[in-house]
């Protein structure tokens, strides 16, 4: 039997008694629902077993103040007065249980001893209430006479607060995992919402490669309802030639548990393929066991036709820089051969260089898809401040930029020589271009430049630059018929020449 402590009244604790009441602790706690369950039980038990008449429960808040969460007999003047007092610190390893057995005989501050005789206690007991090796709190006895703690007495006391600091444990760790649980399912939830609504596709597979969760976009993408993607194959939609590429890059992912991007075609809702662009990642278990995959597909079909359409257009771009710099060095060679450069020269090259620019920006306002023999032949003669001694008719016809720029190259240099030596050499001299457009399987262009009422024409004796330019390099051109009559009365020029299919649908 255990000796009822002295100062408690006199008598015996007998140990069935203990046992009997520890055993009610241990049931109590196992059946608790909350904090306040636990403090009550633990209350209880230590007026019974310890013989005390007062006694309290005091934990660590946030701020590591210790403060009472539950007691019996105290005032609410002494509970305020000795909130925050306490042997240890928050966290403290290993404490051990202290027992007061006259305050008076204490070293415990003078207005603490005041405020303890105060409530008419002489003797205290303070054991820690421990979780996983570190104080959480603490439990407090309290004896209306001076008392002296038997072995017995605190043997008792250290199994209560045992059983209490494994019930706390056991609370706080539900609580910990409800929390988990709560900010799982609140973390899911925004997954799912954000998923949902996301401007990508999202999914997830299993281990097996079946569909867990397809996205609102995606599942409209392939037309699949969500009581649907339990049957769902997405492989079925992959591109046959993209199938064994995709699959081995996501079984690599797998291998070396690394995130994978691929690109494939797959087969939408509307029986269309499209470009696809996949960023996944495997899913491991703690334990490392595959559980399946996640990731993000991003439609990048417009993108990857701009890329192709950017990389024509680059090489076009190229070959036409190059045309032009073979079309540049000709002109350089024709204009300066077999003589040194004059001012004279000079002026000429500038000239053809202003005519081929001309060329080159009107071909640039339609992307170097046509240009219009109208303004080809109206930048040729604002050029020379001559546009109003020249008549230009005919139809609508566009070019396409390699017979564009021979044709206002071979413009260039009729008006050049009708300047020198032509119809525009003097003030009475006349211009008339006219074409048309003969329309069938083959259309064709015939150009007739004739020139009139300037002074008396004779055929030169040694043919030049203009006139080589004129008769070989824009028949090779145009692939057709240019001819050069010097008739007393004035030049006449005549072009035949297919009409390329890209003037087909023009007006």
């Amino acid at each position: 039997m255990y000796d009822r402590p002295d100062g408690a009244g006199g008598g015996e604790i007998h140990a069935p008694a203990a046992t009997a009441a520890l055993s009610r602790l241990t049931d109590r706690l196992y059946r608790a629902r909350s904090a306040d369950d636990v403090n009550d039980a633990a209350l209880d038990t230590i007026v019974e077993v310890l013989g005390c008449r007062r006694a309290s429960v005091l934990m660590f808040d946030e701020g590591g103040v210790m403060r009472f969460v539950a007691w019996r007999r105290l005032s609410d003047g002494y509970r305020e007065a000795l909130t925050g007092h306490s042997p240890w610190k928050a966290g403290d390893m290993d404490p051990q249980p202290i027992f007061v057995s006259d305050i008076d005989a204490s070293a415990e501050a003078d207005w603490v001893k005041a405020r303890v005789r105060e409530e008419g206690i002489r003797a205290l007991g303070f054991i820690p209430l421990v979780v996983q090796g570190r104080v959480v709190g603490k439990f407090m006895t309290y004896y209306d006479q001076p008392h002296i703690f038997t072995a017995a007495e605190i043997e008792l006391a250290v199994a209560i607060a045992r059983q209490v600091g494994f019930s706390i444990e056991r609370e706080r760790s539900h609580s910990a995992r409800e929390m988990a649980e709560a900010d799982l399912r609140e973390s899911e939830e925004r997954f799912r919402l954000m998923s949902e609504h996301a401007p990508v596709m999202i999914w997830i597979s299993d281990h097996n490669g079946h569909c867990l969760h397809l996205n609102t976009m995606l599942r409209h993408f392939w037309n699949v309802k969500e009581h649907e993607l339990a049957t769902f194959s997405w492989s079925t939609t992959m591109h046959p030639d993209d199938a064994p590429a995709i699959g081995q890059a996501m079984m690599n992912a797998i291998a070396t548990r690394t995130s994978v991007r691929i690109k494939g075609r797959y087969l939408n809702n509307e029986g269309e393929y499209r470009i696809l662009q996949t960023d996944a990642r495997p899913n491991f278990s703690a334990r490392g066991v595959f559980r399946g995959m996640i990731g993000v597909n991003v439609d990048i079909t417009e993108r990857e036709r701009a890329d192709r359409q950017r990389e024509m257009l680059l090489a076009e771009l190229n070959h036409r820089v190059k045309n032009t710099l073979a079309v540049v060095q000709a002109i350089a060679h024709q204009t300066f051969k077999g003589e040194a450069a004059t001012p004279a020269s000079r002026q000429a090259f500038e000239a053809r260089l202003a005519a081929l620019a001309a060329a080159h920006n009107l071909l640039t306002q339609s992307n170097w898809e046509t240009a219009s023999l109208l303004r080809l032949a109206s930048e040729a003669f604002d050029a020379r401040s001559a546009a109003k001694r020249v008549t230009l008719t005919g139809p609508e016809i566009l070019l396409p930029p390699k017979e564009a720029l021979a044709i206002a190259l071979a413009l260039h240099e009729l008006c050049t020589n009708a300047v020198k030596y032509g119809a525009l050499s003097d003030d009475s001299g006349r211009i008339a271009v006219d074409w048309r457009r003969s329309d069938g399987a083959s259309p064709r262009l015939s150009l007739t430049w004739r020139e009139e009422n300037g002074p008396p024409v004779r055929a030169p004796q040694r043919r030049g630059f203009g006139t080589h330019l004129v008769e070989r390099t824009l028949a090779a051109d145009l692939d057709g018929e240019v001819r050069l009559d010097f008739r007393p009365e004035g030049l006449v020029c005549s072009i035949d020449a297919p009409l390329p299919r890209v003037e087909a649908a023009a007006g």
